[in-house]
């Protein structure tokens, strides 16, 4: 019988897969210089990843994807105007402040790709947080003048509570921000091919969509498109795919992934609607991450706080033999 659980190389195939897509577009929407910017990040990841391990001392293994993955997700997090010098230093930190400086692949607190755009966004938030408009013919080798930049769609939406951003434009990622995270239909595409595959977490990714949607709802008066802006901005949809269910730092245990993504939806929830913070989501992942490591290391479950018998909470308890897993925990285990 063919084995259903899936190794570590076919999750960061996958993972790779959507995000070449997601670049595509990107490049699509801001010509030579996204392309630019997505060949930069990727490069000084791999570049350094391989630096840092000659000087460990440790092999290099050509199924690791893990930089490939760091940098194109950085990349797309990134303003297509920015400055190349923070894309680098971004790059640097996210490789070898936050990956290597920990152990290397799978020993990391912290996703990468978050907390070397946080360094970079504290070091130079003017380049950082202003973007161009889509189809902006940006220069290729120099910087793009101010005049070129506005706020975007993520700020006029914390200070307004509105936005004149069309529907459709709103679904493509035709507004201003990132240039690869605001594609709502090819974001929702995304999860559904990585959730059936069996790369992300469905527990994690629908704890925090059920939990963030409902306040979300009830915020805004149930006023839908208000909604709808509020999920498409600030990196949102984008970081709980590819940042909050990162397979090298969510916890190893269904429960364990249950109480961090409702930890993950209350820190973006505090930090979007009550500290008005651009890109909530990113934050939420930082804090979130050591609380979701020292979950599955104390063994915090359901079913070690019931100490309950019954067969539901015994396999909760269990840790699982894959990395991540979307339909498993609705089938039944048949060996038990």
């Amino acid at each position: 019988m063919v084995s259903n659980k899936k190794s570590e190389f076919e999750i960061m195939t996958d993972m790779l897969i959507v995000l070449l897509v997601m670049s595509a577009v990107a490049v699509y929407y801001y010509g030579l210089r996204a392309l630019a910017m997505l060949v930069v990040t990727v490069l000084v990841c791999c570049i350094t990843d391989i630096v840092c391990l000659k000087l460990r001392k440790k092999k290099i293994d050509i199924k690791d994807l893990s930089s490939l993955i760091t940098g194109l997700t950085l990349g797309l997090m990134m303003s297509a105007s920015v400055p190349y010098y923070a894309a680098v230093t971004a790059a640097l930190f996210a490789t070898v402040a936050v990956k290597h400086a920990f152990g290397g692949r799978g020993c990391e607190i912290f996703n990468g790709a978050a907390a070397g755009f946080l360094f970079s966004a504290l070091c130079f938030p003017d380049g950082m947080l202003t973007y161009p408009k889509v189809f902006t013919e940006l220069p290729f080798s120099s910087v793009v003048s101010a005049d070129m930049l506005s706020q975007s769609m993520t700020k006029t939406f914390l200070l307004t509570g509105t936005s004149s951003v069309s529907l459709i434009d709103v679904l493509t990622g035709k507004f201003l921000g990132p240039m690869g995270t605001g594609v709502v239909i090819l974001l929702v595409v995304a999860a559904v091919f990585l959730m059936f595959r069996r790369s992300v977490s469905a527990i994690t990714f629908f704890t925090e969509l059920a939990a963030i949607g409902i306040y979300a709802l009830i915020y805004y008066d149930f006023d839908l498109m208000s909604v709808l802006y509020f999920f498409s901005s600030g990196m949102l949809l984008f970081g709980m795919i590819f940042l909050s269910c990162d397979y090298s730092v969510i916890p190893k245990t269904r429960s364990s992934r249950f109480i961090y993504g409702l930890v993950t939806a209350v820190c973006v929830i505090i930090f979007h609607f009550y500290s008005g913070t651009e890109n909530a989501v990113i934050y939420a992942v930082i804090i979130a991450s050591p609380i979701g490591i020292e979950l599955d290391r104390r063994a915090l479950s359901f079913a070690d706080m019931l100490k309950g018998k019954r067969r539901i909470f015994k396999r909760a308890s269990k840790p699982l033999k894959n990395i991540n897993e979307t339909l498993e925990i609705l089938e039944k285990n048949e060996q038990e």
